[in-house]
């Protein structure tokens, strides 16, 4: 292989499944020279396994097909089981409980055979950063618990359960992205606890992923001063080559998280492709998500005689990770069973075991009004309203967004003195920059629960968006998926 071809191995770029037929020559560009792999977004199942194996084929070296799989295929590709929250199986699953650990095992197997069948070898989870600040806007559900022994626990469970199936584990976001409420999507978040706190808390579900033999972790954009007070952990060698490498004894593959975020590449000329070249020097093996693969190709090549040494070192570790995968691409696994009524029916009784009801239900005698805050402007909650009108079919519903522009006074008119279910909708997603929903909707859910006669709320949201209000009762069900959603208006039914 030449210099370019070396430097490309380090590069994962990003790959649109809903435009995998129309842009499939520039991804076989880029296989063609040396593309490391791929991270998938999004698509139909049947075009993506097939994009994938074709841009296979004219691969000289396998290629890490990946993607963000925290909740299952499902999460990504249309037709696959998604699963619920880290969070929510935080909850749902004890793990001092035998059928409970069984339960998760299952699901494990599910989401290790759906990605392998579809063609993803890597799978960019667990997510094993300790979630301590309630105000975290990018992590929250996303992290199975405040608590790193937990945390760790899970976490195992999960490259264990991948790993067996001959897939990348990768565990994130070194050295923990839990404490902070800056979102790296948009702005470098500074981590401010001392040595011996990250090692107690941070650190610690990564020395355990470590034991356990996870093939890849995944450093975040974020400034730890007392690791390194100049350079964010990504770019940092104190960080990579001194923390990860030489004191906690990782031997697998290290690579950046995207490097398209505003943390490292701030909007400016050659602002991504330096950032690449510190974050090379300081020790990572693969670059993630450049914005343009091809311009870091040609800029890193233009400094080959710096970066030689280690390229050298991060391409050997590449080509014998590889070595792995050829094993995964010969498995037979088909399509057939992805999305199955059993999977999706094991994913469904995880949801269920995760919803917390705060209070008993009992005011749900009549016709409720619903009122859907949505956070997100999705239209979400149709599915929930449709599901509440199965009993109650003379239902009112009331949909606000942070784009209505509707009279709030009329609005709170409307249901004053009634039952009142209000849906609160609000996805943890990257470059949102915020953890819950906007102050002017939360505003309306405080003088909507002070109106109502009887008030439940049910958050398929983070549940800190929900503290400190009084409502009569509270349902914590971590995200807006249609299963949490029917298991919600499930209990609400069932009075």
């Amino acid at each position: 292989m030449d210099r370019k071809e070396k430097i490309g191995q380090l590069i994962i770029a990003r790959l649109d499944g809903g435009d995998i037929n129309k842009r499939f020559k520039y991804y076989q560009s880029l296989v063609r020279k040396g593309i490391g792999g791929f991270i998938v977004f999004g698509g139909e199942l049947k075009q993506v396994k097939k994009g994938i194996e074709k841009l296979n084929k004219s691969a000289e070296v396998p290629l890490f097909i990946a993607s963000d799989l925290e909740q299952g295929l499902g999460q990504q590709i249309k037709g696959g089981t998604l699963f619920p929250m880290a969070m929510a199986i935080g909850k749902a699953i004890n793990p001092k409980d035998k059928n409970d650990i069984r339960l998760l095992q299952k699901s494990l197997d599910i989401i290790s055979k759906e990605a392998k069948a579809a063609g993803i070898n890597v799978i960019f989870s667990p997510v094993v950063d300790v979630n301590t600040n309630p105000e975290n806007p990018i992590v929250c559900t996303r992290a199975f618990s405040d608590n790193p022994v937990k945390t760790a626990w899970f976490g195992n469970k999960f490259i264990k359960g991948f790993q067996e199936h001959g897939l990348f584990a990768c565990a994130k976001h070194f050295p923990g992205h839990g404490d902070t409420a800056r979102d790296s999507h948009k702005e470098l978040p500074v981590i401010k606890a001392g040595k011996r706190r990250l090692f107690k808390v941070e650190l610690y579900p990564f020395k355990q992923a470590i034991k356990a033999g996870v093939k890849m972790i995944m450093v975040g954009h974020l400034k730890v001063p007392v690791l390194d007070s100049r350079s964010p952990s990504s770019l940092s060698q104190k960080v990579i080559q001194g923390l990860l490498r030489k004191e906690l004894g990782f031997k697998g593959l290290v690579l950046t998280d995207a490097m398209n975020m505003h943390a490292v590449s701030k909007k400016g000329r050659n602002s991504e492709t330096k950032a690449c070249l510190r974050a090379l020097n300081a020790g990572a093996d693969i670059l993630l998500h450049p914005e343009s693969p091809e311009k870091v190709i040609d800029y890193l090549t233009s400094k080959w005689e710096e970066i030689k040494p280690r390229v050298e070192e991060s391409f050997q570790r590449v080509l014998k990770a590889k070595n792995g995968l050829i094993k995964v691409h010969s498995s037979q696994f088909t399509v057939h069973s992805i999305g199955a009524k059993s999977s999706r029916d094991l994913a469904y009784k995880l949801t269920c075991k995760s919803i917390i009801v705060k209070n008993k239900l009992t005011g749900l005698k009549e016709n409720p009004v619903v009122l859907i805050i949505d956070d997100d402007n999705h239209r979400s909650g149709d599915f929930f309203v449709k599901e509440i009108r199965k009993r109650y079919p003379g239902v009112k519903a009331v949909y606000i967004d942070n784009r209505n522009k509707r009279n709030m006074k009329t609005v709170l008119n409307s249901f004053s003195g009634s039952i009142l279910v209000t849906a609160v909708f609000s996805e943890i997603s990257a470059w949102k920059g915020r953890s819950g929903i906007s102050g002017k909707l939360k505003t309306l859910l405080e003088k909507a629960v002070k109106a109502s006669g009887y008030s439940v709320v049910a958050g398929f949201c983070c549940p800190y968006t929900l503290r400190g209000l009084k409502a009569d009762v509270v349902i914590e069900a971590y995200s807006g998926s249609e299963q949490a959603q029917e298991a919600v208006a499930g209990i609400l039914c069932d009075l």
